[in-house]
């Protein structure tokens, strides 16, 4: 039985929605710190971790975030459940059941793609490198500009970790949004309670799709996921890892009546990413289906 584990920032309306649609199956939010809780409250079917994170674009921020989520999520699950990790912005575009349906009858258990960092490309540099996008947040806003030319130089000039802290350890990245078995996730937190993870990760970039990833694929859960090999990243995008969700390779903008087509091609069982106007008539569309 899947638990729904929704990481949830902007638009109450459409987590509503979000909820709603995934009736009658348990869903756990965690609310940014930084959005109105009062806007959010109330929403029938959904619990909400106590313990909130203010979380920053492309941040460690996130990883902290998830790691709550996911402890609040372990409160409802039995050890053979997945908890399917969902943004406040994704939605489902085939019914609930049939993802259900999808995830006890796989022939893997971890849904968890992910591909090697360590390539000989450019990848590495999202470990390597020293983003800092928690304490120097991405985005608009004040002194905007600076606080670009500020990370690039950080990233360009401060002393880039060596391949050799990692050790045994192979960095692998994929799609922060994955579905693992409660026993899996349990493990994996406590693997995650060793400070050399938080060390070897808290200055990468977007370490949300990497963290939980590299920690799966350096375990024996490797062998539970579709498929187990490491394999380069190969200049390929995350996209191209979704494991369940019908994503824009250019992670552009929000998913329109433009896109049903492709959606429906693609037949995942969620889509991302979409917003409450700007795919009003999307979602209706989508709710037709489902």
């Amino acid at each position: 039985m899947p638990i729904f584990a929704v990481l949830a920032h902007t638009e109450p309306q459409l987590l509503a929605r979000l909820v709603e649609r995934l009736a009658p199956y348990r869903v756990v939010v965690h609310l940014d710190a930084r959005a109105r809780g009062e806007s959010f409250a109330g929403l029938p079917g959904a619990s909400y971790v106590q313990e909130r994170v203010a979380v920053r674009w492309g941040g460690y921020s996130m990883v902290r975030a998830t790691l709550v989520l996911y402890r609040a999520a372990l409160q409802y699950a039995n050890p053979g459940d997945h908890i399917v990790l969902l943004s406040g912005q994704c939605y489902p575009a085939r019914p609930v059941k049939e993802f259900a349906a999808y995830l006890a009858s796989s022939s893997f258990r971890q849904h968890c793609r992910a591909a090697m960092l360590f390539d000989g490309t450019a990848a590495a540099n999202r470990v390597l490198k020293r983003w800092c996008l928690d304490t120097i947040p991405a985005g608009s806003g004040p002194a905007y500009f600076p606080r670009v030319l500020l990370r690039r130089g950080i990233s360009e000039l401060f002393p880039r970790r060596r391949m050799a802290a990692f050790g045994n350890i192979k960095p692998v990245a994929g799609s922060q949004w994955t579905a693992l078995t409660a026993d899996c996730v349990e493990n994996l937190l406590t693997m995650a309670k060793d400070p050399r993870w938080d060390k070897l990760f808290r200055t990468a970039f977007a370490p949300d799709e990497i963290f939980f990833h590299t920690l799966l694929w350096n375990s024996d859960w490797r062998s539970q996921v579709e498929d187990p090999v490491f394999r380069p990243w190969a200049g390929r995008v995350t996209a191209d890892f979704s494991n369940f969700h019908y994503v824009d390779r250019g992670l552009r903008g929000v998913r329109t009546m433009v896109d049903l087509p492709a959606i429906e091609e693609s037949q995942m069982f969620f889509v991302r990413k979409v917003g409450l106007l700007q795919s009003a008539k999307l979602l209706n569309a989508l709710d037709a289906r489902t």
